[in-house]
């Protein structure tokens, strides 16, 4: 006797772990920027010298609870064997589990190390984290370079008039991309 099979779903495989890494991204995102609004806002109330004892301690809060998500929203991602969107693998620091966010929790700047910037497809992002320090690079403008069974074809060109005058079978072989 066999084991009746439960029908598979038409769905998407492990649609509870999607929905709950999704949910810890978009918490985290939130209270990350609920911390940086509440810092501004108490930059603002101390410049104005009217600070209430209990704004401090409300800043500081959400600010753990955020790296606490994003790091559940890594062992999740691990434990489930999930592959995370790349926009949301660069949205997150790797070494703290925080959400970059421009201007608030990261900084961008553009770096040329080729000869003096001589070199425009040379240009490299570089993010780096505003909490722990960490960078990330990512090239600007450069075109994504073929896979190498695509762009190595093999064609024989005569090298010149003269030579295949001459009754040498001197051919070269060229690389070439395709499209």
């Amino acid at each position: 006797m066999s084991k009746v099979k439960a029908p598979k779903s038409k769905g998407m495989a492990n649609k509870h772990l999607h929905a709950r890494s999704t949910f810890l991204y978009q918490a985290a995102t939130y209270l990350t920027l609920q911390t940086a609004t509440q810092d501004e806002f108490a930059i603002d109330v101390a410049q104005d010298k009217e600070s209430p004892p209990h704004a401090a301690p409300a800043t500081q809060r959400h600010l753990p609870l955020a790296l606490e998500l994003g790091s559940d929203l890594q062992q999740v991602s691990r434990k489930g064997q999930l592959r995370l969107a790349v926009d949301l693998k660069r949205s997150m620091c790797k070494s703290c589990n925080t959400v970059l966010i421009p201007g608030r929790t990261v900084s961008q700047t553009i770096e040329n190390p080729s000869k003096g910037g001589r070199k425009p497809w040379a240009d490299v992002l570089v993010v780096t984290c505003l909490i722990c320090g960490g960078k990330k690079r990512f090239p600007v403008g450069a075109t994504k370079q073929l896979k190498k069974h695509k762009r190595i074809t093999t064609s024989t060109i005569p090298l010149s008039k003269s030579a295949s005058e001459d009754g040498r079978k001197s051919d070269t072989t060229l690389v070439t991309g395709t499209d």
